[in-house]
């Protein structure tokens, strides 16, 4: 493979690569802990924002605060080990230390195996690599499931739910990996000056061929969906997805209740779409048909304004820029000794390219959260023009109220993480938007 020196015209042999990732990982930590700081400020507050005063209950607005501050104290201690175990695998060469153990662990195992065999040797680290991960992550995992979700009400997930999941989570991971590792590795290995476009054609297939795998055989193995049973709700949903030609399919319920009561519905599919309502969204609702149809409408709001197509096509010119870059550094030699490599391993140069990819990826999230936004207010304003301005204002109220949502976000934590507006942000536009198709509608003389 040839080697790439140069990237946009610039030299890059002989930049420190690890020392730029490190600092650059330190800086963004210390960014987004003063944000939690500043959000975990607000949820010591007693007094609801004024726009949300007459709307959620003080009680309710209580337990929000004391639910966010639970939340985020654990979120900044997951935050401080993340950065702290990121830093001394960098720095210490865990790394490199882990590809020589892949080798040690594969010879053990078969003694004729040796470093050639390189795709076995990359299965077994990828392995390593997840256990570790599972082994840093599982006890914030569990404190979470078990003592913050339960203390408030929300967690109804048993140990033998929990054991289950993770182990069928490992399962799909390990059958997944199995085939996307050695077919990464054989295109990298065989991709000559055309690296970029085979690596960029393999990983679109494997994000579109996921869209049809994940809701129809992996969401499956975690909960049961069942058909919405025949009545009036299900009728007016198949009216409302008719009116606007959205090529619906059938309509599940999912029992996310086996975990939690948290609730949600969501859309899926390329071709023929499908609803999923969650069985917690329709007890929180249990009589307020309109507030369910309100929700749907909003979702099918995204479908009607072209959000999913602008979606795909942003995560595809994404995943272009992305390809071509990692085309022009797969070849560094100096990128693999900076992190103290000796030689190239394909997996290795994937990941080292994910790291030094960072400051990019950062800088993208805050347009596309923009826009995500954007995206929920065009989605309201659908609603509104299907006459369910009070009944969305009156789900997501309830929503809020159910789930313990954040009612009193730091302006700046916000614009930084949340992909939604406010509820004081929604609710205000939502009633911009009734307005102005008051005004939009001829007057009788």
């Amino acid at each position: 493979m040839t080697l790439r020196s140069e990237v946009l015209g610039f030299p890059m042999d002989g930049f420190p690569y690890m020392e730029a990732v490190v600092g650059f990982s330190i800086f963004l930590s210390v960014f987004e802990f003063y944000l939690l700081v500043r959000q975990r400020r607000r949820y010591y507050s007693t007094q609801p924002p004024p726009e949300l005063a007459e709307l959620v209950p003080r009680d309710k607005f209580d337990q929000s605060q004391h639910y966010g501050r639970a939340k985020s104290a654990l979120t900044m201690v997951e935050m401080v080990v993340s950065t702290l175990t990121s830093v001394y695998f960098l720095m210490y060469g865990v790394y490199p230390r882990l590809w020589n153990v892949s080798l040690e662990v594969m010879t053990r195992v078969n003694p004729e195996w040796s470093d050639a065999n390189e795709i076995v040797r990359t299965l077994v680290f990828a392995g390593l690599l997840y256990v570790i991960g599972k082994v840093c992550g599982l006890p914030f995992e569990v404190y979470s499931t078990f003592i913050v979700e339960k203390r408030f009400g929300f967690n109804r997930t048993t140990v033998g739910t929990f054991i289950k999941d993770e182990i069928l989570g490992a399962l799909v991971t390990a059958v997944l990996g199995g085939v996307i590792l050695p077919t990464l590795w054989y295109i990298i290995d065989r991709g000559g000056s055309n690296l970029w476009i085979k690596f960029y054609l393999f990983c679109t297939f494997f994000m579109l061929l996921m869209t049809i795998i994940f809701p129809n055989l992996i969401a499956p193995l975690f909960n049961k969906f069942v058909p919405l049973e025949e009545g009036e709700l299900r009728s007016r949903v198949y009216d409302m997805a008719s009116s606007i030609r959205f090529p619906l399919g059938k309509i599940y319920v999912m029992d996310g209740s086996k975990r939690s009561t948290h609730s949600n519905a969501y859309f899926y599919g390329v071709f023929t779409k499908g609803i999923v309502l969650f069985d917690s969204l329709l007890e929180q609702c249990k009589g307020k048909d309109n507030e369910v149809l309100a929700v749907l409408c909003h979702e099918l709001g995204h479908w009607k304004k072209g959000h999913t197509r602008k979606g795909l096509t942003i995560r595809l010119a994404h995943l272009f820029l992305l390809s071509w870059l990692y085309g022009k550094t797969a070849g560094n030699v100096h990128l693999f000794e900076s992190f103290g490599f000796s030689d190239q391993p394909h997996i290795i140069g994937l990941i080292l390219f994910s790291l030094i990819l960072t400051p990019l990826e950062s800088a993208i999230e805050l347009p596309m959260n923009w826009l995500s936004r954007l995206h929920e207010y065009q989605a309201d304003a659908f609603a509104v023009h299907f006459g369910y301005e009070k009944a969305l204002c009156s789900a997501l109220v309830n929503m809020h109220i159910e789930n313990l949502s954040n009612c009193n976000p730091d302006p700046l934590y916000s614009a930084y993480h949340n992909s939604h507006p406010t509820l004081a942000e929604r609710l205000g536009a939502l009633q911009t938007f009734s307005r102005e198709l008051e005004s939009s509608k001829p007057k009788a003389e």
